[in-house]
């Protein structure tokens, strides 16, 4: 009888032992409820960080389900961050992204998203018409006086143009330039309607082969160690839950390390599958480069706003404490190390 007792009172113990871990669970569950973020992603190269974090399940080790948007065109991005229609957002560096911030809209850069290596391929620069080339009409920048320049003078086009323009006393209004998209700029170059364009790749690699163009002018060689994309964040993380935003910082930081290792398989596989190029092309085309700490050079956006004010474009240039937040990268990497 004693020893029926004593197994009776084991079996009860263990039985509220285990209801014990089973209610412990289930509050675990309630507290690691996914944050949900809304994230403007395109189907570009320099989004690359995101598709990874996205495949590998980096956002999910950090609690948060990404709600992918896209946008038709990129400078739909600032408004929509700004109004916290969107928590997380890519920028190039641009007079409207500046000009939001100073009239007051709460956005700031939070890491590098792309910037332009001096040691590294080229991802960046002007093509010209290679029969301006080969007939020697286009030697230097001098005789870039009275060219047709697809570029969109108000944005980091309109700036590294001009830089290389400056070299010999020329500028912006030396040359003839309007704005074209990658598409229209290709079949301008065949129909020869303009001369040069400032590109990226992988329209680099894709013009080159159609045998029309060639790369003018890297731009490695004209703004090296220049940074000239951005992630930024919106009032959500900045304010109402920066929680949020050092986890998401955590896995774009973790993408940016394996996107650190080059062009593996995995790495071909997810970009591949979200810029829908094939991985021969992948192979081929200058892969946008990152500092995988997410620190941003400040030089570069103390440079663009004062060539954006001295241009007219901005009344006056901002604090740099009002355009950029380094405490999201300092808190992810030192979780990461």
């Amino acid at each position: 009888m004693m020893r029926f007792m004593k197994y009776t009172k084991f079996f009860i113990l263990t039985l509220c032992v285990l209801l014990q871990v089973s209610v412990s669970h289930g509050s675990d569950k309630k507290e690691t409820k996914p944050l949900d973020l809304n994230v403007a992603i395109l189907p570009y190269l320099s989004y690359s960080p995101f598709f990874i974090a996205l495949d590998e399940g980096f956002f999910e080790e950090q609690g948060l389900r990404i709600k992918v948007f896209k946008f038709a065109r990129s400078p739909e991005v600032v408004p929509a961050l700004a109004q916290g229609r969107l928590d997380v957002a890519g920028s190039f560096m641009s007079v409207s992204l500046l000009n939001a911030i100073a009239r007051g809209a709460n956005i700031k850069l939070v890491a590098c998203r792309s910037f332009i290596d001096p040691q590294g391929c080229t991802y960046a620069g002007l093509l010209a018409r290679r029969s301006l080339v080969e007939s020697g009409d286009l030697n230097n920048p001098t005789q870039l006086k009275g060219r047709r320049i697809a570029i969109n003078e108000a944005t980091i086009e309109g700036y590294l143009v001009e830089k290389l323009l400056k070299r010999v006393d020329l500028s912006l209004n030396d040359i003839k330039h309007g704005d074209l998209p990658p598409p229209t700029a290709f079949a301008a170059f065949e129909k020869g309607s303009i001369d040069l364009a400032a590109e990226s790749e992988p329209w680099i690699t894709r013009t080159i082969k159609a045998g029309h163009v060639l790369l003018w002018m890297p731009m490695n060689e004209v703004v090296p160690d220049f940074q000239f994309a951005f992630l930024m964040y919106g009032p959500t993380l900045l304010k109402k839950n920066s929680e949020a935003g050092k986890r998401f910082m955590v896995a774009y930081l973790k993408a940016l390390k394996q996107l650190d290792q080059g062009k593996t398989d995995r790495n071909l596989e997810i970009l591949s599958k979200h810029t829908k190029l094939d991985r021969k092309l992948l192979m081929e085309v200058c892969w946008p480069p990152f500092r995988k700490n997410g620190q941003i050079k400040v030089e570069s956006v103390v440079e663009f706003q004062s060539w954006a004010v001295e241009k007219g474009y901005m009344e006056k240039t901002v604090a740099i404490e009002k355009i950029w937040d380094p405490s999201f990268i300092e808190y992810a990497n030192q979780v990461l190390k």
